[in-house]
């Protein structure tokens, strides 16, 4: 999964946007260091939406003239399609656990987005909402 972003220089900063995610908002002081912080704020709009737990996470779009592609860590980028999937079908963190049987520390954890969790963990949740984890090399 790969975010587009405009980095934009102003004065001897860049300032990074995303359209996609209207919640990023980054600087970094030099190109490199501006995409290093695009990730850390496209990470960072995610979570926004985790706590609010209604919207779905926009998808990336296909970049446009000028824009950079930020590539999210594939753990990142299958919690984000499992958070989506389970706001389509109405499943909230506590059903969620319920159906694994697990604790609400456990599920939280999965919930985590900077939190290293467990190829079977992240499967087995998919599962309990009736979805089969995938992957595809590109």
């Amino acid at each position: 999964m790969e975010y587009p972003v405009k980095i934009v220089p102003e004065g001897d900063a860049f300032i990074v946007t995303c359209r996609d995610l209207p919640e990023v908002n980054s600087v970094g002081y030099s190109k490199e260091e501006a995409m290093t912080e695009a990730l850390d704020g496209i990470e960072t709009a995610l979570m926004i939406y985790y706590m609010d737990g209604k919207k779905k996470i926009p998808l990336p779009s296909e970049p446009e003239f000028e824009e950079y592609k930020v590539h999210l860590p594939a753990q990142v980028a299958v919690k984000a399609a499992l958070y989506n999937e389970m706001i389509k079908q109405k499943v909230t963190r506590a059903e969620l656990g319920r159906r694994l049987n697990w604790k609400q520390a456990q599920v939280n954890r999965l919930w985590s987005l900077d939190h290293s969790t467990k190829l079977e963990s992240i499967e087995a949740a998919f599962n309990a909402i009736g979805k089969d984890l995938e992957f595809v090399v590109a």
